[in-house]
């Protein structure tokens, strides 16, 4: 996946994965990441609607100039939605990926750099990849209920 993607390791989910393993199935580890991918393509997208960091922290807000030339509807990095619909999970081996492969995802997640050119340069970082501690618990929930069922 080329664009932007964040790596986090989930120390809390070894040994549910470990246990995975154990099942007997290969195929279970993949549909476990799988689930992981999803949830994490879902918690990515959310912070389009509330407008913060994996942190908790607020984007920054459009420059005063650059609110005025904004349709009646657009809100932070969302015009048409086509943008916060590219995030998507992908599942190489026993490498989940989260991110998008749009060209700007990088700019828009991290921000400008003075290096750039001055518009990219000038643009706040508006994180949206990566997980709050929230996020991870309810992943560690999601999959510790997803095994269980399994085991049973």
């Amino acid at each position: 996946m080329s664009g932007a993607y964040v790596t986090q390791d989930l120390e809390g989910l070894a040994p549910m994965l470990a246990r995975l393993n154990g099942l007997g199935d290969a195929r279970r580890l993949g549909e476990g990441l799988a689930n992981i991918g999803g949830l994490i393509e879902s918690q990515t997208r959310e912070r389009f609607d509330i407008r913060e960091t994996p942190d908790g922290d607020p984007w920054a807000p459009w420059s005063k100039a650059y609110g005025e030339t904004r349709k009646k509807g657009q809100t932070l990095l969302v015009a048409s939605g086509a943008y916060r619909d590219s995030y998507a999970w992908d599942l190489t081996g026993d490498e989940l990926r989260v991110g998008s492969n749009m060209v700007q995802a990088a700019l828009l997640n991290f921000g400008g750099t003075e290096d750039m050119a001055p518009g990219p340069a000038a643009v706040p970082a508006r994180q949206h990849l990566g997980l709050s501690a929230d996020n991870i618990a309810q992943i560690e929930e999601a999959m510790g209920d997803w095994i269980e069922g399994m085991a049973q």
